[in-house]
Order: C-alpha cells, then structure tokens, then sequence
C-alpha cells in the first residue's frame, strides 16, 4: 500500500483498485513478466470485461506508454513528479497492460543470453503463459468477456496467440 495516496492525488479520489506484479512465464529461466492492471471505476466493475493491453512495435513498453501516455487511469503532469486523474478512463472495462517480451520495462529473465532468443513466437507462448498463470491470481475474472487490444506492430506478435 502507497501512504499517502498516490503523488499529486487525493487518495480519495481513487474509487478503483490498481494492481502491480510479475508472473514468472518460465522456472528454469527465471523470466518474469511485469503487468500493470487497473479495475474498472465504474460502481459494477465486477461485470465489466477484460482487457489486455499491448503496445506496439518490439521494446515498447505498454506502462510508459499505454498506461501512462495514452489511455490508463492517470498521466504525469509537466512537473515530471506528480500524477493527474484522466476523467474519461476506465468505466467500461478492467485493464491490464503488460511489459513484454521480457527485457522491456519492468520484465525480466535471470538468464541475460535469454534476451538474444526473443522473437514473436516467444512472445506469444510467454504472453499464453502470462494468462493462464495470471488467472490463477484474479480466478473471479476467469468467466468475462476478454479481449485483447494493442497498438501498430504488437497485432503481429500476438497472432500466434
């Protein structure tokens, strides 16, 4: 839990949940995938859909610029310091963006000549494993509608999905 709230906001005005973490996607290489997931501020979020956000083009992180950039909960403000609410987001749906393949962001492997082996089959077997390993920690969103979305070349590393 963040005392305080989050910088630049109110804690009360964050009427949603947030989550933050790993999945590992492969024991014997420790690779980890990090995802940021926000549930819907609507007061029914627990019937609202899911969705997976990915950003485009290989070594684009889906944090620094799906969530924080372009359509999550909140966006930095000019002073680099401090976080504003986007008024317009999340009240039809539950997102989840995901740093992918490892080595972007947040995401990792303990094995560094693991690195030189990403491609987009791999991305798409890790992303699968993600998802099965990832609704094993939220089981409640195992029944939704599910969608994944993304941005420019990320439709092609997911087509094998």
């Amino acid at each position: 839990m963040i005392k305080g709230g989050l910088p630049g906001l109110l804690k009360s005005n964050v009427k949603f949940n947030l989550y933050a973490g790993y999945v590992n996607v492969d024991e014997k290489n420790g690779r980890s995938l990090f995802y940021y997931f926000a549930e819907s501020s609507s007061r029914n979020a627990s019937s609202k859909l899911l969705i997976l956000w990915l950003n485009g083009s290989p070594g684009c992180s889906s944090l620094g610029f799906g969530a924080v950039l372009e359509l999550g909960p909140f966006g930095v403000n000019p002073d680099g310091k401090t976080l504003y609410s986007r008024t317009f987001a999340y009240k039809v749906a539950n997102v989840m963006f995901l740093e992918s393949p490892a080595g972007v962001g947040f995401s990792y492997s303990n094995t560094s000549s693991d690195y030189a082996f990403s491609g987009g089959k791999r991305t798409a077997e890790d992303t699968y494993r993600f998802l099965v390993n990832w609704f094993k920690k939220f089981p409640h969103y195992k029944g939704r509608d599910f969608y994944i979305m993304g941005e420019s070349y990320e439709g092609f590393l997911r087509k094998d999905l």
